[in-house]
C-alpha cells in the first residue's frame, strides 16, 4: 500500500495538550472524499461499506493508517499485524511505535506515541444509550455511583476510560455481548494488573465528545 498514491490536503486537528506523552489527531469524517485520497487498496476496504456515514468513517480511518502514519514516521509504507485480540500495530521499523484510532459520530481520531503501547476511545454523548442500565451490568457500585450523580457525562467519561485501558493493552476486541465485555475481557487479559496504564480523559475538544487516552 504506497503512501505515493496518498492525497494529503486534509485539515488536521490537534488534540494533544501541552506535555501529554503522545500525539492525538483527529480530522472530521465530512472533511474530504475519502475514495479520492486513499491508495487502492484502502478505498477498496472503505467502500465495502454500505452506510455512508460508515463509509466516511472508514474512509477516514484508512487515511489514518495508509496515509498519515506512514508519513508521520518516515516510512515509505505502513505494515499491518494484528494481535491476538485483533489488535492493529505496525510491524517491522515502526514497531517501537504505538498507536491507535478511536471514532464516533462525525469524527476519528488517530493516537501515537514512542516506546509505548496506546489506545483511544472517543464516545459521542449523543449516543442513544440507557447509561443506568448498561452501567449496572458493567460497573462497579462506586462507579454506578458517579454515573447516578453525573449522568451520560459520567457514564461515558467512564466507559471511554476503561476502552481505552483495553485497547493500550491489546484486550477488548473479540468477545461478543459489548454489556459485559469490561469485566470479563479485563479478567482474561494476559498482562500485567491494569495498575500499570496511565490514562487521560476529559471532554474532546469539538464537544459533545467522552474522550480517553491509555499508554500501557
Amino acid at each position: 500500500m504506497g503512501a505515493v498514491d496518498c492525497v494529503h490536503d486534509i485539515p488536521l486537528q490537534d488534540w494533544a495538550l501541552p506535555g501529554e506523552p503522545f500525539r492525538l489527531v483527529a480530522v472530521a469524517t465530512d472533511a474530504a472524499d475519502w475514495a479520492e485520497r486513499l491508495p487502492a487498496e484502502a478505498r477498496e476496504r472503505a467502500a465495502r461499506f454500505t452506510d455512508p456515514k460508515a463509509r466516511a468513517q472508514a474512509g477516514a480511518s484508512e487515511w489514518f493508517k495508509a496515509c498519515w502514519l506512514p508519513r508521520a514516521l518516515g516510512l515509505e509504507r505502513g505494515e499491518w499485524k494484528t494481535g491476538t485480540h485483533g489488535k492493529p500495530r505496525l510491524a517491522r521499523a515502526a514497531s517501537e511505535w504505538g498507536f491507535n484510532l478511536s471514532h464516533a459520530g462525525d469524527y476519528v481520531v488517530a493516537a501515537l506515541a514512542k516506546g509505548t503501547a496506546i489506545g483511544v476511545d472517543l464516545e459521542s454523548l449523543a449516543r442513544k444509550t440507557d447509561v443506568e442500565a448498561l452501567g449496572a451490568r458493567v460497573f462497579s457500585e462506586s462507579e454506578r455511583e458517579l454515573v447516578r450523580a453525573g449522568g451520560r457525562d459520567a457514564f461515558f467519561a467512564l466507559w471511554s476510560q476503561e476502552e481505552a485501558r483495553l485497547k493500550a493493552m491489546g484486550c477488548g476486541w473479540a468477545n461478543g455481548d459489548v454489556a459485559r465485555r469490561t469485566r470479563l475481557e479485563i479478567a482474561a487479559c494476559q498482562v500485567e494488573p491494569a495498575t500499570r496504564v496511565r490514562v487521560w480523559s476529559r471532554r474532546a475538544p469539538i464537544g459533545a465528545y467522552a474522550l480517553a487516552v491509555a499508554i500501557f
